[in-house]
């Protein structure tokens, strides 16, 4: 009855949004792309594709969740040959990103994520006809778990995060939540033992639960995942790369202008320091250099790299390319933690061993945030104001930055091989 409801009332739901869609197609570009395949529409050759069977589906919303199903399928790969996998995204960024690391792989396909209406959910899952599915992060939908469930498919609630502000909104519908979502699953991963409890504390069966630790945090192939493309293109524009460079990643309206003026201040010291900007949503670009040229900084683009100036900022304005850039910095400042609630992901700099600074908003990293402070592997400050001499000190002293690194990396151990863990109990379940 309540599944009912929810698909009764879901397609006014829609219609109310749509001015929101169609305006985030027209600002974003590309967004428009494959936009058929939300209805379940697919290419004939996709079908094709699909008729096959023995897919995975895995379900991922953006860019970061987009990154742990990657790791996380090359994983289920390499220990299962015939696997192959069906990406579904939310995302234009995640969907260009997927596309991007597809390339020539024939056992994925990537596409968007269906709207979860019972029977658009029920069309495509007749045509892809997943053997199981995989969701990552909390990405749950009723109806997709309601159809999964009449086809008896397991369900995989991968790298299962549960903040205190989410687990207080669910405790306050327990029955709603129980039928719709936790009856639902088979397994569910859970990043730490705090998250554990906090899913048990909702319903969800203790036997069904796993602790793996955090694919986000997952340091086992970090070193070798890393790609250092970006340390070669500056050298490539004239950067000397030995320069003391500063990078401020998944920036948010006002912290671009924030690092501005820390780099300014910054100048008098390391007159050789070079900023890195890159920020969240690639559609600011044009923001951004009005900005630029407000402040009279010499500056240039990542997509039209014009270094004959020697501009002493480089603005990234191209997505999927983050977690590379990160390999470039001697100083990483996460962004949403100044200007914005909730923070971004500071794993993809700590696991490019780099010194991280977040400002005083982690909310939606908190636990993790609150654990790497415990150990002195991040620095998180309460205002902005203490943003000037915490750079400086740490690019004044690498030893200081080296020690916060390894701190980090000590305190994140708890989370190595959460990806193999992962892959070895879903394998289980195959064989079983």
């Amino acid at each position: 009855m309540l599944l009912f409801f929810y698909n009764i009332l879901l397609p006014f739901a829609l219609l109310f949004s749509f001015p929101f869609y169609l305006r985030r197609m027209i600002k974003r570009g590309g967004y428009a792309r494959n936009f058929s395949q939300r209805f379940g529409r697919y290419s004939k050759d996709l079908l094709d594709r699909f008729a096959v069977g023995g897919w995975t589906w895995i379900r991922a919303v953006s860019v970061g969740e987009i990154v742990m199903a990657l790791r996380l399928i090359e994983e289920l790969k390499k220990r299962s040959p015939e696997f192959k996998a069906v990406i579904s995204t939310t995302t234009s960024t995640g969907y260009a990103l997927g596309q991007q690391r597809r390339a020539d792989r024939e056992w994925i396909e990537v596409i968007y994520n269906p709207i979860d209406f019972y029977p658009i959910v029920s069309a495509c899952w007749k045509q892809i006809l997943p053997r199981e599915t995989i969701l990552i992060d909390s990405d749950l939908w009723p109806s997709f778990l309601a159809v999964a469930k009449a086809h008896r498919t397991p369900v995989y609630l991968a790298n299962a995060r549960l903040s205190p502000r989410s687990e207080e909104r669910y405790t306050k519908l327990p029955r709603i939540t129980r039928t719709l979502f936790w009856r639902n699953l088979t397994n569910l991963f859970a990043q730490d033992q705090v998250d554990a409890e906090r899913w048990k504390r909702l319903g969800v069966p203790a036997d069904r639960i796993a602790v793996t630790g955090s694919m986000k945090y997952d340091t086992e192939d970090s070193v070798s995942s890393i790609d250092f493309r970006f340390k070669a293109w500056l050298q490539k524009h004239g950067v000397n790369i030995e320069r003391p460079i500063l990078l401020g990643g998944s920036l948010h309206p006002g912290e671009e202008d924030l690092l501005l003026s820390a780099f300014r201040l910054l100048l008098a010291e390391f007159p050789q320091l070079f900023l890195i900007l890159v920020p969240r949503h690639v559609e600011r670009t044009a923001e951004i250099v009005q900005l630029l040229r407000t402040r009279n900084i010499q500056f240039t683009l990542r997509s039209d790299p014009d270094f004959q100036k020697d501009p002493s900022v480089l603005l990234v304005n191209s997505t999927g390319e983050l977690r590379d850039w990160y390999s470039t910095a001697t100083v990483v400042v996460v962004g949403k933690s100044f200007y914005g609630v909730g923070g971004q992901n500071p794993a993809e700099p700590l696991l490019a061993n780099k010194p991280v600074v977040v400002g005083p908003h982690m909310e939606n990293f908190q636990y993790i945030v609150d654990e790497l402070r415990k150990a002195g592997g991040i620095i998180q400050l309460h205002s902005a104001d203490a943003l000037v001499p915490t750079l400086a000190d740490l690019l004044r002293n690498p030893a200081a930055a080296a020690s916060v690194v390894s701190r980090a990396s000590k305190a994140m151990a708890q989370h190595r091989g959460a990806i193999g863990r992962t892959a070895t109990i879903i394998l289980e379940r195959q064989g079983g």
